[in-house]
């Protein structure tokens, strides 16, 4: 009476197990498209543009801060090559930042933060880093001094020429030049413009001469300079003491 029943309890047993058999695949594939949908929720377009910005945000971090190290680094290296040259001369160098520059179009004058009460006096020589010339004190106050540059019209200074020879550097919008030096000196192309005026006792150097220009109705000789220290202004500009 009662094998009908145990029969069909084993046919009952077998169809579970094949149901769960074909049913675990589907509930595993349910389970994976439930959190992947579940996923691209969380990464919606605006979780990725806030995303896109959270990067942006630390990329410009990183490049400041890059940016800075490799001022420091300049800055650092100006320092030592101004030390250097110090040493080397036995000279006081005051260094300072330019804060400034004159509004005109045509003048070539720049304000550093540092005045008499660091030691500036008027008429004192600037130089960059590698020791050349790049202009003169004109105006003392305690806390800042003005700088007029070599290539201003107003600038203008006795220098020598080579060995021996003497002549006017003047500034200008057109260039630096040495007037008035005779058509019977021996200057050639490429000789050294260059200062040398007490209490120093060695020689600023300001530049080559580029260009001969001669006039058969003058004496003098006309000569384009290219300066030594042509190039970006320097950030920190060293005041001869």
């Amino acid at each position: 009476m009662h094998l009908p029943s145990k029969i069909k309890s084993k046919y009952l047993i077998t169809a579970a197990l094949f149901l769960f058999v074909l049913i675990l695949p589907v509930k595993n594939f349910t389970e994976n498209l439930f959190i992947s949908f579940s996923r691209r929720l969380l990464l919606s377009p605006r979780n990725y543009l806030s995303k896109i910005n959270q990067l942006q945000r630390k990329n410009l971090e990183y490049s400041l801060s890059l940016n800075k190290f490799q001022g420091l680094q300049k800055e650092n290296a100006s320092l030592r090559k101004a030390l250097e040259f110090k040493k080397e001369k036995n000279v006081n160098l005051v260094g300072a930042d330019i804060i400034a520059f004159d509004p005109s179009s045509w003048r070539r004058v720049v304000v550093l933060n540092a005045g008499s009460s660091s030691g500036i006096s008027e008429g004192a020589y600037a130089i960059n880093d590698d020791g050349y010339l790049i202009g003169r004190v004109t105006q003392v106050k305690r806390d800042f001094c003005r700088l007029i540059l070599l290539n201003d019209p107003d600038f203008s200074s006795s220098v020598f020429v080579g060995g021996k020879s003497f002549g006017l550097l003047r500034g200008g919008l057109d260039g630096v030049k040495v007037l008035y030096v005779e058509n019977e000196e021996n200057v050639r192309l490429g000789d050294t413009v260059w200062i040398k005026q007490a209490p120093f006792n060695f020689p600023l150097y300001i530049g080559k001469v580029k260009r001969l220009k001669t006039d058969p109705d003058s004496l003098f000789l006309e000569l384009d300079v290219k300066l030594l220290s042509d190039g970006a202004m320097p950030h920190t500009i060293f005041i001869l003491t």
